[in-house]
């Protein structure tokens, strides 16, 4: 495997100049088992400093009073044509919408009957719409002219994205049970027929520290809460459009595609050295969470366990994973200064890390985005707070300035 020549195309038109000399090689070596592994000791298409930006091509909220009018967002995906597709929950809808952001229709409606949801997640591929349920534990198939097909039982409660792959097979998450280590995060692997095919299991890596709260009343207790440290590092993970997971700890950076969750098919990643957090972000950080729990726990007992001098002093690797329709992967990196921004690091589908991709606003870290072959869709609330869907392109970063 030799990820250079596949350090794709949008270097030829993006690096803005870089000279060769400023750019690195990635390094190509065979791990125990002969899993290749590609790590970069810096960018290898495009520098910081002669990047590549997201930068909005347009975007759209619907008109006020209308079907088309946005309320509350939950799910988004786009078909090949560059369709939009929202699930909103209020009410229950599928809005669609053409390249341009003009309202086409919408799909089902709210319930729990035939092509009814109470709330959906979404994915699209081909003419084939999936939408989960988790509230109702049902997954429903229509096509993407708005034709109700199927539904069947799936599971509940896990409010996450899904998926279709290349081979038409559905990603839907999964409630665990209980092991000892757990084992991961099931997701269950469904046709399009409705039959459960198998389960990819993204792994699980144990918090070197979690903050728990319990109350008690006559002794018994009466309830409790579990929250991860801020900025401790965790094992993420993304799925993969062509099969499979993308999963990484983000203690160190180094990133493993897997297709079914125990496998390692390539291990990939860069040169890192850990961002600093000042003292007065991870106070403000711990405060915050000390705001939302104290009302239903107390402010003393909320404290107690709640620790300024658990929370690291460094940031980790990377925040989310998320693997676009070309098999890039894209690592978000943690906002070091400047929390009005968003910024990744991109590989490209060999493995080789390419460079920084800078976005001028900030988006959600989960949920409510859909990655293209050339940039990404996402939902942000615009300076009025309404809800709007915003495309995004990449473009050399000397022209987005």
């Amino acid at each position: 495997m030799n990820p250079r020549p596949v350090a794709f195309l949008l270097c030829a038109t993006a690096c803005g100049g870089a000279e060769a000399g400023d750019l690195a090689q990635a390094r190509t070596d065979t791990l125990p088992g002969g899993v290749v592994r590609i790590m970069s000791e810096g960018p290898t298409a495009w520098t910081d400093s002669a990047g590549v930006a997201l930068v909005e091509e347009h975007r759209f909220h619907g008109e006020d009073g209308t079907p088309s009018e946005l309320g509350e967002p939950r799910s988004i995906a786009l078909d090949a044509s560059g369709r939009v597709y929202v699930v909103d929950a209020k009410p229950a809808a599928i809005k669609v919408y053409d390249p341009d952001g003009r309202f086409v229709r919408t799909i089902g409606r709210e319930g729990e009957g035939p092509g009814e949801f109470r709330m959906g997640f979404i994915a699209v591929r081909d003419q084939h719409l999936v939408l989960h349920d988790p509230r109702v534990a049902r997954t429903s198939l229509f096509d993407t002219s708005g034709t109700f097909v199927r539904s069947w039982h799936s599971s509940c409660c896990y409010w996450s994205d899904i998926q279709i792959d290349r081979e038409h097979r559905i990603y839907i998450p999964s409630i665990t049970g209980s092991s000892d280590p757990p084992r991961g995060t099931p997701w269950v692997r469904w046709s399009l027929e409705g039959t459960a095919l198998d389960t990819v299991w993204a792994p699980w890596k144990e918090s070197e520290k979690i903050w728990t709260v319990t109350v008690k009343q006559g002794g018994k207790q009466a309830a409790a809460m579990s929250t991860s440290v801020p900025f401790m590092p965790q094992l993420v993970s993304g799925l993969h459009p062509e099969g499979g997971i993308v999963s990484g700890w983000s203690g160190t950076y180094e990133i493993v595609r897997s297709l079914r969750g125990s496998d390692s098919v390539m291990v990939f990643g860069r040169a890192w050295t850990p961002d600093p957090v000042t003292a007065e972000r991870r106070a403000g950080e711990v405060e915050s969470r000390i705001k939302v729990a104290a009302s239903t726990y107390g402010e003393a007992t909320v404290r107690n366990a709640f620790k300024l001098e658990d929370v690291p002093a460094t940031l980790p690797a990377f925040e989310s994973l998320r693997v676009d329709p070309g098999g890039r992967t894209w690592a978000r990196r943690w906002p070091v200064s400047d929390t009005t921004r968003t910024s990744f690091d991109l590989f490209d589908a060999a493995g080789a890390y390419l460079g920084r991709v800078e976005l001028s606003i900030r988006i959600n870290a989960w949920g409510n985005q859909a990655w293209t072959k050339d940039g990404l869709v996402a939902v942000i609330e615009d300076h009025e707070g309404r809800p709007t869907v915003v495309r995004f392109a990449l473009q050399p970063g000397s022209k987005s300035r």
